[in-house]
């Protein structure tokens, strides 16, 4: 496939796996990273069509800050392809018997899966709470979806809180709508919450202020599917090279270049 013809597919895949859309990304750069002009319109536009996808910000700003492109790139989606959190939640689950979670979160699923032995109180978020019921179901796990009435119960009853950074910022959290509600009965009532944080994730603060601008600064910010959890509300962090964090875990993290030039409107 012709890079641009990749990069055109790539920029309409909506509702796919975000890792899977920024791996196609990263083969799609990789192809014209030797035209910087170029890769910057694409990158400007994949940006566009993707506003929350931060690993394929973080592909994006490693591919139009770099001095070899092709090599940064292509580290970076070794990194994320090679993404250790799932093994990490899978032994962070040990003894567990209940979890609630809300949304999709690939690594999380995964790690269920692979364990077989724990009951997943699956919250929804528009939508993404039946594809993992579904993911979960074919794999025979042990699951249910829980009615937003049932929400503040599951929290309170379940071993662990557990939610899916969007893109992890210096205090806060971009998640999945509905998981501030969960985070906070869950810390109130004394149960953990957990936050998986996978690879590239993390955002320097002008992308993370972006991003959660693109998204929620709206009239109905309520109707946005969003919500920005604070790191005081998280109790423990796993990510690619986190084991078992705390919530100062999340400023910590290796953040992509801050690459400004990705927010300016392309002319394509």
């Amino acid at each position: 496939m012709h890079p641009i013809e990749h990069l055109r597919y790539v920029a309409r895949a909506h509702g796919a796996d975000p890792v899977e859309i920024a791996m196609g990304a990263a083969d799609a750069l990789a192809g014209i990273s030797r035209d910087p002009a170029a890769a910057l319109v694409s990158a400007r536009r994949l940006v566009e069509h993707h506003p929350t996808n931060a690993p394929l910000w973080s592909v994006c700003a490693h591919a139009v800050t770099s001095m070899d492109p092709y090599r940064d790139v292509d580290d970076l989606a070794r990194r994320i392809t090679s993404d250790a959190t799932a093994t990490h939640l899978v032994d962070a689950l040990e003894g567990a018997s209940t979890i609630c979670m809300i949304g999709w979160s690939g690594h999380l699923v995964d790690a269920l899966a692979r364990r077989g032995d724990i009951h997943a109180l699956v919250v929804d978020s528009l939508g993404d709470g039946q594809d993992a019921l579904r993911y979960l179901s074919r794999r025979e796990v042990s699951c249910e979806l829980v009615a937003p009435e049932g929400l503040a119960s599951a929290a309170e009853c379940a071993d662990a809180t557990i939610l899916s950074a969007l893109a992890v910022g210096n205090d806060s959290v971009l998640c999945a709508g509905g998981s501030l509600a969960l985070a906070a009965v869950a810390y109130c009532v004394e149960q953990p919450v957990w936050m998986v944080a996978s690879e590239g994730t993390r955002l320097p603060t002008g992308l993370f202020t972006a991003m959660v601008g693109g998204v929620r600064d709206r009239p109905d910010p309520w109707a946005s599917g969003f919500d920005v959890v604070p790191h005081a509300l998280v109790s423990s962090v796993f990510g690619p090279t986190i084991t078992s964090g705390t919530a100062d875990t999340l400023a910590r993290m290796n953040a992509c270049p801050a690459a400004d030039e990705l927010l300016r409107r392309s002319v394509m």
